[in-house]
């Protein structure tokens, strides 16, 4: 269907070398957008883009390495976009970097590092990427379940290593307000802000850990974890005409996790 075509715009992936941003970029390539994948890790860009060249889409990907939690990090991106594409049409916030810890151990540094560089550098991106936005377009932010209900305790007594902890969840439920406030201030400029929320989606090397993923599964509606093609299939949605009168929307996508 046309309404979900991408064809010729140019959209920004941060964290696009990770489980779920990979996901994402080779969805909106494959949906006929010009991707720009941003990542720290070259060694993870790399296998992104031979799989895009395995999939036939690397004429339609761009690795970028730089760490968007460093102002200005992205200039060149918005020139490039704008003199490939002519403008930034899409932008998705997936990058996340902090801290592992829990209740109890909690100190003023990790917490600061945590809800800095995944909610206040996300949200000074976003208002960069608006700022480049000179005839409207859609940002996606992607959050968490744990943006809106709580990890359960029990889940992870087995599993202590892969307990989330609680400045995680903060700065997932501050995505999820900003994205509300940002729709609602760009919104006649015609800029769509929206959010995403995963439920579990653990990555290759978690799944390694059979009992931990049959936990993870038995608190899902579908009784199953899910696919990263799963959430990418949402942001190119959310990036699409598709939805071109949604904002200020979050996008659970989390099996049923949340429905109980």
């Amino acid at each position: 269907m046309k309404a979900f075509e991408l064809n010729g715009r140019g959209v920004g992936v941060t964290g696009g070398g990770g489980h779920l941003g990979q996901a994402m970029v080779l969805a909106l390539a494959e949906a006929g957008a010009q991707v720009w994948a941003i990542g720290r890790t070259q060694a993870k860009l790399d296998a992104l883009f031979e799989e895009a060249a395995r999939q036939g889409l690397s004429d339609r990907v761009s690795l970028v390495q730089a760490d968007v939690t460093v102002a200005g990090s992205c200039a060149s991106v918005f020139a490039e976009m704008k003199r490939a594409c002519g403008g930034v049409h899409g932008w998705v916030n997936n990058a996340y970097a902090g801290r592992s810890q829990l209740l109890g151990a909690l100190d003023e540094a990790g917490l600061d590092f945590t809800l800095s560089s995944s909610l206040s550098s996300l949200m000074r991106l976003t208002q960069e990427v608006a700022e480049c936005m000179e005839t409207g377009g859609s940002v996606v932010n992607i959050s968490s379940m744990y943006g809106m209900v709580s990890p359960r305790p029990s889940l992870y007594r087995e599993h202590p290593r892969f307990h989330n902890p609680p400045a995680y969840g903060a700065a997932k439920a501050g995505i999820i307000q900003f994205s509300r406030y940002a729709a609602c201030h760009y919104g006649l400029r015609g800029i769509r802000v929206n959010a995403i929320s995963p439920g579990p989606f653990p990555s290759p090397a978690v799944q390694t850990e059979e009992g931990f993923v049959q936990a993870l599964s038995e608190q899902v509606a579908l009784g199953r974890i899910g696919e990263p093609s799963e959430v990418a299939h949402g942001v190119v949605f959310l990036l699409s005409p598709a939805s071109s009168f949604i904002t200020g929307h979050n996008l659970v996508i989390d099996g049923g996790w949340t429905a109980w």
